[in-house]
Formats: structure tokens, C-alpha cells, sequence
């Protein structure tokens, strides 16, 4: 849920930023807006617990030797 939000609230940030005036304060919005995009859209395509059935990604486990 937490990376549509993100994605989404990018998004709006970036459709809002066309409407201020100023320069630098656009730059600065448009910014932040990437920024959270990119953020939500990395999270929606990390791999979920496919690790875990692949040889060697797994999470390590110490055996008594």
C-alpha cells in the first residue's frame, strides 16, 4: 500500500508543481516529486520473497559445526 501511495502522491506533486510561479520553488517541488515517485516505483519492483527459494539468496542460518 505504501508504495501506491507514494507513487500517486509523486505524481500529484509533480501535476501541482506547474502551477506555482516562481522558478526555484517549482524546480525544488518537481524534485521532490521524482523523488517519491522513483521511491514508490522501486518498492512496487523489489522482489518479494523470491530470495528465498533461490540458492544462496536466502537467509543464513549457522549450523553447530
Amino acid at each position: 500500500m505504501i508504495p501506491w501511495v507514494l507513487l500517486a502522491g509523486g505524481l500529484v506533486v509533480l501535476v501541482l508543481a506547474g502551477r506555482i510561479a516562481s522558478r526555484r520553488s517549482r524546480g525544488i517541488t518537481q524534485g521532490c516529486g521524482v523523488l517519491l515517485a522513483a521511491i514508490g516505483g522501486l518498492l512496487l519492483l523489489r522482489r518479494r520473497s523470491q530470495g528465498l527459494t533461490l540458492p544462496g539468496l536466502g537467509p543464513r542460518r549457522w549450523h553447530q559445526p
